[in-house]
């Protein structure tokens, strides 16, 4: 059922008035049917507008999925970029200190006696200075603890230092526990 409304404006003064409000011809049936039609119409653009509405919510509900996998897809590249950066850091910290081990080790084999200076002003700076100060043994440097290979003798063991003949225990425990009361010579 449609509403029906109500005129409660001022009756007109003239028809001439009338006239010229609504126009040449005015019939009641005229004027409902128009508001019908008006009604359907608005009707049929709300439908219109609402579908209209509805596919531009499925295009934006589409749009949104596509951005989400997107983000999630520059997130997971973004994790395993990280991840990679970091062991490329980690690699070069070890290279780094592996070739800090290897320059070390190059300088270590790259050893040089310096020959003593025999000036009277380093010796007696140096006789100051034990003068001075407490001075502890020194520590044997590397060119004296490192041995050359012409110099295999230098290893061995002093003579007299080999293992002695010890005599065997058996018969020394035996003779303790014998049954007869004899002396034992050692």
């Amino acid at each position: 059922m449609t509403r029906a409304d109500i005129d409660t404006s001022s009756p007109f003064k003239s028809v001439k008035e009338a006239v010229a409000l609504f126009g040449e011809k005015v019939l009641a049936g005229e004027l409902s049917a128009n508001k019908i039609k008006q009604m359907r119409n608005n009707g049929n653009a709300t439908t219109v507008e609402l579908a209209e509405t509805k596919q531009r919510l499925e295009e934006a509900r589409e749009d949104r999925m596509l951005m989400a996998t997107c983000l999630s897809s520059l997130q997971q590249e973004l994790e395993r970029t990280k991840y990679e950066l970091q062991q490329l850091k980690d690699n070069s910290k070890n290279r780094l200190a592996i070739e800090e081990d290897l320059k070390f080790i190059e300088d270590v084999t790259k050893f040089e006696v310096k020959p003593e200076s025999t000036s009277r002003d380093a010796t007696s700076a140096m006789e100051f200075q034990k003068k001075r100060y407490v001075s502890f043994a020194n520590p044997h440097s590397v060119a004296q603890v490192m041995v050359q290979p012409g110099d295999a003798g230098v290893l061995e063991r002093h003579p007299s230092l080999r293992k002695k003949k010890k005599k065997p225990l058996i018969p020394l425990i035996g003779g303790m526990f014998t049954k007869k009361k004899n002396i034992i010579v050692v």
